[in-house]
């Protein structure tokens, strides 16, 4: 595991109130070993407000604590704010590899799986800066039609071509925004839990079985339960309490 952030680097909105002191606090109680009190601290300030560094801290307690789930829980939200941040990616993997559980998923078109890892590597923000910056072009472009000598011919294809790269795009920003609101996709927090055919703790029922940090995605719920299914499709129901959503 990478070494704990120890800098304050968060929104202007946590100076203001007052969260700072808490951050730094939890860094000194993490650098003390006091990783219970640590983990407190972060939590407090995760109530009010997100930011990658915190979840980043707080995945470095809990592993430090000897909390594998709940240290993957905390890297996985600091991942879905800053996919690119070179410590969260490592300490991530590393905790990835800890887990028991080895889910293959099923192999992807080439062209599918290069569109899945552009979109988790790019953040909302660059996406719509991408929008952003490709409408301006194209009103430059419009703007230098009435007032430029290129022909008609290459002005047409510098329309069309900026036209398609700001509807491709745009339809990455639309689907990042429905993965980041539409997240349903929890870990695993037990040592080991059965899962089970139906919302209902009977032996005969289990069929099979996960263990702690695993990733998982929750398609239903029921007072108490959580349908969930793996990367590789299996699926079946665990008690809720079990898990903690991303």
């Amino acid at each position: 595991m990478k070494k704990l952030l120890i800098f304050s680097v968060l929104l202007n909105l946590v100076f203001s109130q007052g969260y700072d002191s808490l951050f730094k606090e939890g860094n000194s109680n993490y650098k003390s070993e006091n990783f219970v009190q640590a983990i407190f601290n972060y939590e407090k300030i995760l109530e009010h407000v997100e930011h990658e560094n915190i979840y980043y801290n707080l995945g470095n307690a809990y592993y430090r604590n000897g909390d594998i789930g709940n240290s993957i829980w905390a890297l996985e939200k600091a991942y879905i704010l800053d996919p690119r941040d070179s410590d969260i990616n490592f300490n991530l993997k590393y905790l990835r590899s800890m887990v028991m559980d080895r889910i293959i998923p099923p192999d992807d078109l080439y062209i599918l799986s290069l569109y899945k890892k552009t979109i988790e590597k790019l953040r909302l923000i660059d996406l719509l800066g991408i929008v952003g910056f490709f409408l301006l072009l194209f009103s430059i472009r419009f703007a230098m039609h009435y007032f430029s000598y290129i022909s008609k011919r290459i002005n047409s294809i510098l329309s069309y071509l900026l036209m398609v790269t700001i509807f491709t795009s745009s339809w990455m920003a639309f689907d990042k925004y429905w993965s980041i609101s539409d997240n349903s996709y929890a870990i695993v927090l037990s040592t080991a839990i059965d899962v089970r055919s139906a919302p209902i703790m009977r032996g005969e029922n289990v069929v099979f079985r996960i263990h702690e940090g695993t990733k998982v995605e929750i398609q239903d719920t029921q007072i108490g339960w959580s349908e969930i299914i793996l990367l590789d499709g299996k699926k079946g129901w665990i008690p809720s309490k079990q898990l903690r959503e991303i």
